[in-house]
Order: C-alpha cells, then sequence, then structure tokens
C-alpha cells in the first residue's frame, strides 16, 4: 500500500509538472505586461509603483483596474494587439495566438488568453490563464486561476487556488476549496467535496490517499 501511495504521488507531480510547464509558456508570454497606469497617461499615481501588490489574490482585492473597459479586443501576440493590453474588456475578446487584458468580463476565445487580474465569464483558449478571482466557466488543454474561482474547469490540466469548483480533466488541483474534482488523478491541499478518479489526494485529510473516490466532509 505504501508503494502504492509513492507511485500515485509520483505519477500526479509528473503531471502537474507538465500542466505548470504549459501555463508557464504562456505566463512568459505576459511578463513584458507594462503597469497599469493612471487613466491610460503613462503615469502612475504618487506611490503605486512602492504599493503594488505582489500576488494575484492581493492585486484582486485592492480593486486593479486597466486604463478603461472596451467591447471588444483583438490579439495576435500581447505586443501586438488592438487595444492594448492595459484594458479591461466587457464583451469579446479574440486571441490569434495569445491575447491579454488586465480583467475580463465577458468571453474570451482563441489559442490562449491571460488575465492579470479577474476573469469573469467564459474563458475558451486552448490555455486560459486568470492571475485574479473568477467566476464562470474554462474550457482548454489548461485552465489556471491563481485566485478565488467559482465556476467550472473543463480541460486537461485544471487548478484554482480556492473557492468553490467544479473540475473535469486528466489533471485536477486545488489548493483550499469546495467542490468535486473528476479526472485520472485529483490533488488537493484541502478540499471539502469529493474527488472520482485514479489517484485522488487530500493532503489535510485523515485519509490523504484513496484511489477511486476520496472526500471530505
Amino acid at each position: 500500500m505504501r508503494k502504492m501511495k509513492i507511485m500515485a504521488m509520483a505519477a500526479a507531480v509528473a503531471v502537474a509538472a507538465t500542466a505548470s510547464a504549459a501555463v508557464a509558456t504562456v505566463q512568459e508570454a505576459g511578463r513584458g505586461a507594462r503597469p497599469v497606469t493612471n487613466s491610460g497617461t503613462g503615469v502612475m499615481p504618487a506611490g503605486a509603483q512602492e504599493a503594488m501588490p505582489r500576488t494575484a489574490r492581493q492585486i484582486e482585492k485592492n480593486g486593479m483596474a486597466g486604463a478603461g473597459t472596451v467591447p471588444f479586443m483583438f490579439a495576435v501576440v500581447p505586443d501586438l494587439q488592438f487595444p492594448s493590453r492595459d484594458f479591461d474588456v466587457g464583451g469579446l475578446k479574440l486571441n490569434l495566438l495569445c491575447g491579454e487584458c488586465v480583467n475580463l468580463d465577458g468571453l474570451d476565445f482563441g489559442l490562449a488568453g491571460i488575465a492579470r487580474n479577474h476573469a469573469n465569464g467564459w474563458m475558451f483558449n486552448a490555455v486560459n490563464v486568470a492571475y485574479g478571482d473568477g467566476v464562470g466557466l474554462g474550457t482548454g488543454a489548461v485552465n489556471w486561476v491563481g485566485g478565488d474561482f467559482r465556476g467550472c474547469q473543463i480541460g486537461f490540466a485544471n487548478w484554482a487556488d480556492s473557492g468553490d469548483v467544479f473540475q473535469f480533466g486528466f489533471y485536477n488541483g486545488v489548493r483550499d476549496a469546495q467542490g468535486f474534482q473528476f479526472g485520472l488523478i485529483n490533488t488537493a491541499d484541502r478540499l471539502q467535496g469529493l474527488q472520482i478518479g485514479f489517484v485522488n489526494i487530500i493532503a489535510t485529510a485523515d485519509m490523504s490517499f484513496f484511489p477511486f473516490v476520496n472526500g471530505c466532509f
């Protein structure tokens, strides 16, 4: 039993690493993102740089906003899109290769989509990344939410930091959440809910690993 648990956890780590690598590729495209400026003037408010939070969740709680809100955005890559990545989208965002915005409220469609803050609505790309919180649906090969997520993720690899989450995929992972995971490998630091899959791990549960079905209520 101990050997089986070790092998299962090793498999989970391997799949998680694959998912993380895929997300990291998209994140690399967004690292050149410029700080959000005051009313699009290019000048940051006094003290904003020093007070800028370090985590996506802190950014969300502090109400990060773009230079303005547009109903439509089209992107080839983040450095070649209209309007620029400094804007919020309230409507439709189309990504030929990879597109980026500050906040998303609506539909994000294409190859890869990035929201530097919250993403509310439907992210329908091969790779979906939201650094802040989110509400809605994520469908793609990789779905990653760095903050609190309330909704459903369907893909090869799914990750959310916290929230009320329903995940369906080959690999599903959360840090601290309530909900349901259905996949080959399901992992959670803390989960109030049910896991169904070949490998099910809830690190803080009395039965941290159990095949086929695991849960904590």
